[in-house]
């Protein structure tokens, strides 16, 4: 007589169910679908505002009012006046400078000069305005800020924006010091994360891909966090801030929160 065995429970529907590494495979493609449905939807989005919104701005620099480009990595919108191709900071503190206006008979030295913004700062009457760079050609001296071959108590104002991040900041916040005379204004920018408390770097990340992605460029070499107020402080300087906020922000095409440092040379050594 054949016997019949009763088969464990659920062991029936498990014939019936594929291999489980073919599940996965099922169970991924709809959500790699939808991640790339995402990822077009936003490439669109993004695609639409390349050449401005529907929202015209004005340049605080040219003058210029219209629709404003896309800029830098990730694309960003609005950022690139066309006339004058400025970006956020630059109309940033050309409107600060509009406002409390401190060039006038100045002696000016200048990092990294932006050539709209170069203009603007003539046009403020400086007493002399002389430009520098480490590589650039079109300026006045070729100069390390790291080591700023230039007499002390030289000049009245320096610009350092968007150059922090790429130097050894310790010596240039020294040197930038150095070269100002006592009561003499710093102007600095940089990109800042505020949610960060401390600056991250990492003097092993040396590669310029790995750079991209730790730093958001391949010649940066950390990233800002609250403790930038700190470094400045300790070379020397007494700290005043400038934020973007609203109306700037939607009428000149402003990045949100964006910070413009005012360091004065303090009495007394560093």
């Amino acid at each position: 007589m054949r016997e019949f065995h009763e088969w464990p429970s659920g062991a029936i529907e498990a014939l019936d169910q594929p291999p489980r590494g073919e599940m996965m495979m099922r169970l991924a493609a709809p959500r790699r679908f939808k991640a790339h449905a995402r990822a077009a939807r936003f490439l669109a989005k993004s695609a639409v505002r390349i050449f401005g919104n529907q929202s015209p701005r004005q340049c605080s620099l040219c003058g210029h009012e219209g629709r404003f480009f896309a800029y830098g990595f990730p694309l960003t919108a609005d950022v690139t006046c066309p006339a004058c191709l400025s970006l956020e900071r630059h109309r940033a503190l050309a409107l600060y400078m509009s406002r409390t206006p401190f060039i006038a008979g100045k002696e000016v030295l200048h990092f990294a000069p932006e050539p709209g913004l170069s203009k603007f700062i003539r046009d403020q009457g400086p007493k002399r305005y002389v430009t520098c760079d480490l590589f650039a050609r079109n300026v006045d001296l070729k100069i390390d800020i790291e080591a700023i071959a230039l007499p002390d108590a030289s000049f009245d104002v320096v610009f350092c924006l968007h150059v922090l991040e790429h130097v050894d900041d310790r010596r240039a916040l020294a040197e930038i010091r150095r070269v100002l005379r006592p009561g003499g204004l710093a102007v600095l920018m940089v990109p800042i994360e505020e949610g960060l408390d401390e600056t991250y770097e990492n003097p092993a990340i040396t590669q310029r891909a790995d750079r991209l992605v730790h730093f958001g460029q391949e010649d940066h070499v950390r990233y800002y966090g609250r403790d930038f107020r700190d470094r400045v402080r300790a070379a020397g300087f007494a700290l005043e801030e400038w934020v973007s906020k609203e109306p700037d922000v939607l009428r000149y095409g402003l990045k949100r929160g964006e910070r413009i440092f005012l360091a004065t040379k303090a009495d007394g050594p560093a």
